[in-house]
């Protein structure tokens, strides 16, 4: 009989704190990102080319990769960047 009131009240508790997670998190403003669907990877790897193209700026030797590194988080880490000049 206490094994199966133990059990109950697990179950109550799981439970409850179940539901408060959820409502925890349906009031946090800020939401994770869903990821893209990928409908036409021909198209992801043209972004991908263009990114690290230097000829489409306009001294023809940065990228856009070389202020918003990717292996860095996207950015140069400074106030600024320098752009072109």
């Amino acid at each position: 009989m206490k094994r199966s009131i133990i059990s109950a009240a697990l179950v109550v508790l799981t439970g409850s704190l179940a539901a408060q997670a959820i409502h925890a998190a349906s009031q946090e403003p800020i939401r994770p990102i869903q990821p893209a669907k990928v409908t036409n990877p021909a198209l992801v790897e043209l972004g991908k080319k263009l990114y690290f193209d230097p000829r489409l700026s306009k001294s023809g030797f940065i990228s856009c990769n070389s202020c918003h590194n990717l292996s860095m988080g996207g950015t140069d880490n400074i106030p600024t960047s320098i752009g072109d000049k």
